[in-house]
């Protein structure tokens, strides 16, 4: 892992879009680099940071006085099941992309479309430290909005054109991500939380 990958990725892809996804794309790292340099660290954060609000700091709930708090094997389970589920699923959201891209008759490989994923995740795993804080939590949902606007911008990059295929594409990988975060929390509900104390 180098910090100097991370911070110059995260920081160029979010102030300077355009040329930082030209560099990402021309750039020869491998899948497995993109993991160990990058996604690795950074997916850590907000899972780390749900871990330490809800399960060690807590949170209080309207118009009561009682702090609440993930117990915290349940805590500790939910962080090994997140991001393990996270890391699979990125890989699984590359390839659904590059079968989404293609059906616009657009030629991408594997590799470039693992990237599109990858740094397109940086907003949201940079916003999830507001987990640390249980009251501010729901503004992780604006990390999660810039995410697809830099999706876009990748997509655009990709397809060479800023018309209805990026958007399109854009809107579809979208679905799938809200679809998977819906599926996940059901299985996190079933199989791991119990009630707070």
């Amino acid at each position: 892992m180098e910090i100097n990958y991370i911070v110059e990725n995260a920081s160029g892809i979010l102030t300077n879009t355009q040329i930082t996804w030209q560099s990402i794309f021309k750039s020869e790292d491998k899948i497995s680099e993109i993991y160990t340099n990058y996604l690795l660290p950074i997916l850590l954060l907000p899972v780390i940071g749900k871990f330490i609000g809800f399960t060690l700091v807590g949170y209080s709930l309207p118009h009561t006085n009682s702090m609440i708090r993930t117990p915290f094997m349940d805590g500790l389970k939910e962080l090994v099941l997140s991001y393990g589920i996270i890391i699979i699923f990125i890989y699984v959201l590359a390839l659904l992309m590059k079968h989404i891209i293609r059906k616009f008759e657009i030629n991408i490989e594997l590799n470039q479309s693992f990237k599109l994923v990858a740094f397109s995740t940086t907003p949201v795993c940079l916003a999830g430290i507001l987990f640390v804080f249980p009251g501010f939590s729901q503004l992780v949902i604006f990390g999660a909005a810039y995410a697809i606007y830099i999706l876009y911008q990748g997509v655009i990059e990709i397809v060479d054109e800023a018309g209805n295929k990026a958007l399109t594409i854009t809107v579809v990988a979208s679905g799938v991500v809200i679809i998977f975060w819906i599926g996940l929390e059901i299985v996190l509900n079933e199989f791991v939380r119990s009630f707070p104390v």
